[in-house]
């Protein structure tokens, strides 16, 4: 099982990877880029093109190099967690793993952007330890929420799955003391745009590969 599980992990996750950077360069980075130059001081689109042909070209590959491994190895390491749950729920195969996909997506993304919503650079936010406890703990009440509304039959543990789901936004994600952005509005809404449909993308393409190749090594591997 450790085997299989790991096989379609690496699998997995590397073709995630890589998919999701390129995702990544043509919706989400050139609008980090466009923010940091209004953190910098919204220089006129004359001086966005003089920056832009003076950028050093090595550091912008060593930049992309690592944005790619950072990728991979995130997607190898859900990847793990995604294949586990699948091997023990024994729903493998493609539609299953869509499904799987699905619910990745809704705890590690939707339900914690709901609270706190992807912020571009020059963007004020809570303290960071605040901000990632409460996001560790949505992703754990949504998945268990999500657990207990699908693979339970009693009606009563249903109702407690719903409230683990509303639990953490009850409780309200933590919040700046003063809210500011230096990037405009558009942009800021542009980039939550691009963020959500990225990591649709990764989380669809993880959980449809990871469960199509536990099918295909179910007796193989």
């Amino acid at each position: 099982m450790l085997r299989r599980i790991l096989f379609a992990a690496i699998i997995a996750g590397t073709l995630t990877g890589v998919l999701f950077t390129g995702v990544q360069h043509l919706q989400v980075i050139p609008l980090i880029q466009e923010a940091e130059r209004y953190e910098a001081g919204a220089p006129t689109q004359h001086e966005h093109a003089s920056s832009d042909t003076h950028s050093d070209d090595g550091e912008i590959v060593e930049r992309h190099l690592f944005t790619l491994l950072a990728n991979v190895l995130a997607g190898i390491s859900f990847a793990m967690i995604l294949a586990s749950a699948i091997t023990l729920s024994k729903q493998v195969g493609l539609r299953k793993g869509v499904l799987w996909g699905v619910a990745g997506y809704l705890c590690f993304f939707v339900a914690p952007a709901l609270g706190l919503t992807p912020k571009l650079p020059g963007t004020l936010g809570a303290p960071l330890d605040y901000q990632q406890i409460w996001w560790v703990a949505t992703v754990i009440a949504t998945a268990i929420g999500l657990g207990l509304l699908v693979f339970t039959n009693h009606i009563a543990l249903k109702g407690i799955g719903l409230v683990f789901l509303a639990m953490p936004h009850a409780i309200g994600a933590p919040v700046p003391t003063q809210a500011y952005s230096s990037a405009p509005e558009q942009l800021r809404h542009d980039f939550i745009i691009a963020s959500a449909l990225a990591n649709a993308a990764f989380w669809l393409m993880l959980g449809s590969v990871s469960g199509h190749l536990l099918r295909k090594t179910g007796t193989t591997v």
